[in-house]
């Protein structure tokens, strides 16, 4: 109950710090009728009568009101207040935006400042679910959420996610969208059209992507796992091919009965344990230990640990002849699951690990 509470207070705060023009109005819109709720217990008038007597506020007088209760001149030159200020408020922002109107030559156009954020760009049926996930309370770090999509309505309701209108190719949405400061960039495909034709799209939002940033992780859905090499190419960093992730668990789950609930569990952001990946300072306790004993060390904390992701070198690649390594693009850097060869943790390493909530020190 206590942290259903915190999330609720913590949820209005957010509201209040990224729309602070609605909380404003909101307020003013409370202190008018609370002015005028006054006036009707002092006066002992209807709703009707009360409104007339503030009602000159919106033209910017206050008329003249003879009341001997002092609660009621207070109330009407607080009505006066809240009134002409919620005016100048509506008239600044209908103002602003006009302006932004003709500044971009009539066609009216968003843009975010947001920094760390996750842009997902394109929208399909699993956006929703991609969205509650990342939302999901049980997420320590929060990030800001930017929809970008060329779809006439606004795809998610949840008012905590900005969303842009637009073409994702188009290098100006991205802009707008602020994918040169994003953390993360989704890129989702269109499951409407062909598998080619799909994938040839999201491979245009990552070749737009990439040339803005490179810094910018990209995760991209794919239809047809032949085309993976075309978006290695242009530098994507992490490629889901639905066909071969589908096909590979229902072989895996005919073949040993329950994985695939293992494997929805744990992507599974708000029940149970996930994947977590582990980048900080890493504690004497692990550093120079092999790969099997630091098994054992976190087997004691209620965790798993899976992969490491570490410096590549030819000395590590003869080292670990036994394992496969999978190079990241546009970095020295490679990751091997679950290494046969004898491996010592290295400090800078990176540790993939199964656990209850997300490590904060290991």
């Amino acid at each position: 109950m206590i942290h259903k509470c915190r999330y609720l207070m913590w949820l209005i705060w957010k509201k209040i710090i990224y729309r602070p023009v609605l909380s404003i109005l909101l307020l003013l819109v409370f202190v008018y009728f609370g002015a005028t709720f006054a006036v009707m217990a002092y006066e002992k008038v209807g709703l009707g009568s009360a409104t007339a007597l503030i009602l000159p506020a919106f033209f910017g007088e206050l008329g003249i009101v003879e009341s001997p209760f002092l609660a009621v001149r207070i109330s009407i030159v607080a009505g006066l207040i809240a009134s002409i200020t919620f005016l100048a408020i509506i008239t600044a922002k209908i103002t602003s935006l006009l302006v932004e109107f003709i500044r971009r030559g009539g066609s009216m156009v968003k843009k975010v400042n947001f920094s760390g954020h996750i842009v997902i760009c394109d929208w399909n049926f699993q956006g929703e679910r991609i969205v509650n996930q990342l939302l999901s309370p049980n997420q320590k770090q929060y990030r800001h959420i930017v929809v970008l999509a060329n779809t006439e309505q606004r795809p998610v309701k949840d008012e905590r996610v900005e969303f842009i209108k637009g073409d994702p190719t188009q290098e100006e949405n991205l802009v707008r969208a602020g994918v040169m400061r994003a953390d993360s960039v989704i890129v989702l495909t269109d499951l409407s059209k062909s598998a080619n034709e799909a994938d040839a799209e999201a491979l245009m939002v990552v070749l737009a992507v990439e040339s803005l940033s490179r810094k910018v992780h990209t995760c991209v859905q794919l239809l047809n796992s032949a085309n993976r090499m075309h978006l290695e190419r242009a530098h994507a960093d992490e490629i889901i091919c639905l066909d071969q992730l589908g096909g590979n668990l229902v072989v895996a789950s005919a073949l040993n009965h329950g994985v695939s609930r293992v494997v929805a569990e744990l992507l599974t952001f708000n029940i149970g344990s996930e994947f977590y990946r582990y980048d900080g300072h890493l504690s004497d306790a692990l550093v120079g230990k092999e790969f099997a004993e630091v098994v054992q060390v976190l087997t004691q904390r209620r965790m798993i640990l899976l992969a490491v992701e570490t410096n590549y070198s030819e000395e590590l690649r003869s080292q670990l002849s036994a394992d496969i390594l999978y190079k990241l693009p546009e970095e020295e850097r490679v990751m091997v699951v679950n290494p046969q060869s004898q491996y010592k943790i290295r400090q800078g390493d990176a540790l993939f690990v199964i656990a209850e909530s997300e490590p904060t020190k290991l």
